[in-house]
Parts: structure tokens; sequence; C-alpha cells
């Protein structure tokens, strides 16, 4: 069991997927399109800046740049190669509640598609109490509509 691209895969698609993540974080987000477009960083570091964008996005209640930062991770959350998948869960979602305050608000941005495996992230994370709060605030969500970013 490697580590590596698998041998039906093309490594040039793996380039492509990485090239493609910076492209459309540029132009989605072009507050942060510095930050999208050096190379040294990861998509981590581009992810950990978007949940702040997003944060304050909420106490503003400016909806144009939640639309834009909740649908570029929920477009990594779907993109084929697990990478992006995964840094979206590790340094986006899983850090959505963490200011407690912007709870309800934060709730009404979360696709319900990638619940069930930001779940088992909160879940290590947080007590109990916090766990069924969250729960509670997402039952009935429905599925992002296909037009999606």
């Amino acid at each position: 069991m490697g580590v590596g691209p698998s041998a039906r895969q093309d490594p040039a698609t793996i380039v492509t997927t990485v090239v493609d993540w910076r492209e459309r974080a540029s132009a989605l987000v072009p507050e942060l399109r510095a930050v999208a477009e050096t190379e040294e960083w990861s998509c981590h570091v581009f992810f950990s800046e978007l949940y702040q964008l997003a944060q304050e996005a909420h106490r503003e209640q400016a909806d144009d740049v939640l639309r834009r930062a909740y649908g570029f991770a929920h477009w990594c959350f779907h993109q084929p190669e697990q990478f992006l998948e995964n840094a979206a869960l590790i340094s986006f979602y899983e850090h959505v509640f963490d200011d407690w305050d912007l709870r309800e608000e934060v709730a009404a941005w979360l696709p319900v598609d990638v619940l069930p495996k930001v779940r088992a992230l909160w879940e290590w994370r947080w007590p109990k109490e916090q766990l069924d709060e969250v729960d509670q605030l997402l039952a009935g969500l429905e599925p992002p509509s296909q037009d999606a970013v």
C-alpha cells in the first residue's frame, strides 16, 4: 500500500488539481488572492485565512463573501483528488464553530453532504453538550442546490 499516486493515475493530474484550486480560489475569493497565489503556502494556509474571512463575514452579515467562501470549500470537498477534500475538512469545516457565538449563523451555511465526515472531527474536539447543540442546529438541513459555486 503506497502513499503516492496510483499506477493508473497520471502525476500531471495531481499538479493540475493543485493549480486549479489556486486559480479557483483567486477567482472566487479575490480578497485572499495573495495567499492563494503564494506557491510556498499550501491550501491549508489558504483555508485558515478563508476561515477567518468567513468569520468576519458572519459578523458583518456579508452574504456574498459567505457564499463564495463556503462555495469554495464545498467545491474542494467534491474534487476527485482526496487531498483537497481532506484539506477542506481539516482546515476549514472542522473549525467553523470555533467562534461559538456565531454557531447559528454558521449552521445555516453548512452543506449537508459534508456533515457526516466533519462530524467525526467535531466528536473528537467537543464535549457532548456542544455536539448535541450543533446536532440540533443542523437537524433538517437540505442538500445544497446544484447551483452551488
